[in-house]
This record gives C-alpha cells, structure tokens and sequence, in this order.
C-alpha cells in the first residue's frame, strides 16, 4: 500500500497536473494539446493538427514557458544549439517542493526519459555514455551485418507463405529489428516475445508527455521487473569471456557504472526495434496505397534507399523532441528565456513546404527526401540509423518481392502515442509468388 501511495504522488505531481492540464486545452481546440493528449482522445490522422500547429507561425506558446515549432530550420538550429539541453525530471514543474516530492517518491525504475539514458543527458555524460557502444555502428560493422538481415527477414516471409493474412506488425515489422538487437545484445531468442511486451507497454509511458495513472502504474510494473530481468543477464555475460556481444564488450571495458550498463541494454533495445518496427509498418500502408509508387520501384529497384529516405520523410516514428533553453535565445525573432521548454514537431518539420516541395505528397523520387530530420541532428542524432535504414530497406523490397499482390485487409490501428508513434496492428492479405 506504501508503494503504491508513494507512484501515486509521482505521478499526480510529474505527470497529472500537466496532463490534467493539457486535456483542458485540448477541449479548448488546442492542437498542441490534442496532439499530446492523442492517447485519451485518439485522432485517425495526426498531420491536419501538426498543420494547425503551423499556421499559428514559425514558434507558438502552448503554455506561459513551452513554446512549439514544425518549422524545420527551427528544429534543426534548435537541436544543434549547445544553449539548449535536453528535458529532465525537475522541469516537470518549477516549484522547489513539487521537484522535492519528485525525488522523493521517484519510482527508482528503468525509465528511458530519465538519466542516466542517452536521450535526456548532455554532454560530458552523453560522450561518456555513447562512446562506449559508436563502435558497434561503424559501416564495417554495420556491412557484417547485411546477410544476417537477410537471412533473418528470407526466414519471416517463408514462415508466412502458409498463410492467407496475417498481422503484418507482428510476424514481420517488428520480428526484424527486434531479432537483430536480441543478437546484438546477446539476449536469449526465446525470449523475444517477453521483450516485445515490455517495450509495447513501456512505449505507453515514454511515448507520452504526460502519461495517464493507468499507463505510469502499468509500466513502472514492468520496467522493475524488466531491471531484474537485465541485472541476471548482465552478471551471466560478465562471468563469460566468450561472448562477442555489443554489451559483453561494454561490460568488460569497465567504463559504465552497472545502472548505466542496465540501461543502455534497456535503451538499445526499444531505440533498436521499436522505432524501426513503427516506420517499417506505416511504410507498408503508404506503399499499398500508393499502387504508382511501388510499380516504379518495382521497375527500377535502385530506387529503394531513397524510396526508404521518403518513407522517414513521409510519417516518422518520434513525433515530437523537447529541449529546454540554458539561457535566454533569441530564435528569428522569437525570444525564448532560460528554462522555457520547446516542443519541436519533427513529423512537421519533415513536412515543411519551406524545404519540401508538395510536403503532403509520397514521392519515392523526391531529390530531397534525405534532408529530413527523423534520425535527429546534432550531438543526439541516432547512434542506430545506418541500421535502420538497412533493415527498411532489405525488409521493404524483400516483403514486396516475396508477395507482389499484398493488400490491405482491414484497418490499420494506431499505438495512439506521440513521442513513439507507429501502428498496433496491420491486417494484410498475403498471395505469394
């Protein structure tokens, strides 16, 4: 009962004020608001909002100290800016009590929006934290791992030649990256279903601004048991010698702390799949539904790495990036004060007429499909987008390839979450070759 009171203060002063309060705006007309808040009130198409966000102008208040931007020259300075860091627990609220009630009932789980995770640490803690895995992504790397993509992805599709439709996000989207992590990090293959049910619940949490109670109790659930999970599967690798792993390596190199070790396994494991399973899924549905598009590449399959820049381009996975300002900026006239938050809109920035002609349209041949921003830019940009690319790619022209007449079989089903936005589910008719 004590614990549950103590994630239930958490909660109510991290995350209930301001989803209580963003729901309110919502009602209101917000689309800032209704964008944060897709969770309770889910919303079929999400970019008709991003471009309301848009016309508001190049940056807009959502509240007194956060602003929001789709601008893409915004977006890109922003994440380049040494004057702007990344979010932490404290800024939930600026009052010294409310962050002291914080630390106080703080949870103490594994949670990928909170340090020691790459994605909310600045340098110098981010080069200690990502040096230690750059390695493992180099092309060299990256090039021994092509015939495994393969062979992973040629065992997929055979699986499903039996069948007549499937849920094509869960027996192939994400069984691809997913598989390719698991052997990355060393972890036992049969256990890929335990990990996906932890990433598509903690994706409720990390994929929210503002999480509901429900979501937070459920997550923080699995992310304790998730640590207990890693620190076994640590302690196995390091009474090894013989593993080749990405984490055996970091293990033994001594340069992590253990907690820093459990969640850099944790966060390579969501960042290595779950991201990637989300773009390769809504890329699926754009190429059905655009029939022209995948005749083209059909005729000229050179044209897949910049078919697979546009379908980043197009619909991205990671929504929205928050920095906070070190110090007062001022952005093309926008002035933006120390410890004012921005909400960058990276699906809008993608989506920027200013750098992208007919932004709206799936061009699979657009010059410029690869100056979108969805790998981030600057000092976070993703450690893993070599990887992804090379999964959607093999995976794309390998899943056409196999079944030229795929089709839709129902509606696709959103996650419904922002920060990780992708599809729950893909009914698909399968007809072989």
């Amino acid at each position: 009962m004590e614990v549950l009171v103590r994630e239930w203060t958490h909660w109510a002063t991290g995350y209930g004020f301001t989803r209580a309060s963003l729901k309110i705006l919502a009602r209101r007309g917000d689309p800032m608001a209704q964008l944060l808040t897709i969770d309770s009130n889910p919303v079929g198409d999400i970019y008709p909002l991003i471009e309301q966000v848009r016309a508001r102008g190049r940056m807009s208040r959502l509240a007194k100290a956060v602003w929001t931007s789709a601008d893409a020259q915004i977006t890109r300075e922003v994440l380049r800016d040494g004057r702007f860091r990344t979010i932490k627990p404290s800024d939930r609220s600026p009052f010294r009590i409310v962050q002291w009630i914080l630390a106080k009932t703080d949870p103490d789980v594994l949670n990928p929006i909170e340090p020691p995770s790459m994605l909310v640490t600045d340098p110098p803690d981010h080069t200690h934290l990502r040096r230690p895995v750059s390695r493992a992504f180099t092309p060299r790397t990256l090039d021994g791992l092509r015939a495994r993509v393969h062979e992973i992805t040629d065992g997929l599709l055979r699986d499903l030649e039996r069948r007549a439709e499937c849920d094509l996000v869960a027996e192939y989207a994400s069984r691809i990256p997913i598989a390719v992590i698991v052997e990355m990090l060393a972890l036992p293959s049969g256990e890929t279903r335990y990990l996906q049910e932890v990433a598509e619940t903690t994706t409720t949490l990390i994929g929210s601004t503002a999480a509901s109670w429900r979501n937070f109790r459920r997550s923080t659930k699995v992310l304790r048991s998730f640590d207990r999970y890693l620190a076994e599967h640590v302690e196995r690798l390091r009474a090894g010698d013989a593993d080749t792993s990405i984490l055996s390596d970091v293990i033994h190199s001594g340069d992590l702390t253990e907690i820093e070790i459990r969640m850099l396994a944790g966060l390579l494991l969501g960042a290595g799949f779950v991201t990637t399973s989300h773009v390769l899924g809504k890329a699926v549905v754009a190429l059905i539904r655009h029939p022209d598009q995948l005749a083209a590449l059909r005729a000229n399959p050179e044209g897949w790495p910049n078919a697979v820049e546009e379908i980043l381009r197009y619909d991205t996975a990671g929504q929205v990036v928050p920095r906070v300002a070190t110090e007062d900026v001022d952005i093309h006239g926008y002035p933006v004060r120390a410890g004012e938050a921005i909400f960058l809109l990276a699906g809008g920035a993608n989506r920027d007429p200013a750098v992208f002609e007919h932004p709206d349209a799936f061009d699979t041949t657009r010059a410029n499909a690869r100056e979108h921003i969805s790998f981030g830019t600057g000092v976070h940009s993703c450690l893993g987008a070599a990887l992804a690319r090379m999964e959607l790619h093999i995976g794309l022209q390998s899943l056409f390839e196999h079944f030229p007449q795929l089709a839709l079989a129902g509606e696709p089903t959103f996650n419904n979450s922002i920060g990780l936005h992708g599809l729950k589910q893909l009914p698909v008719s399968l007809r072989a070759a």
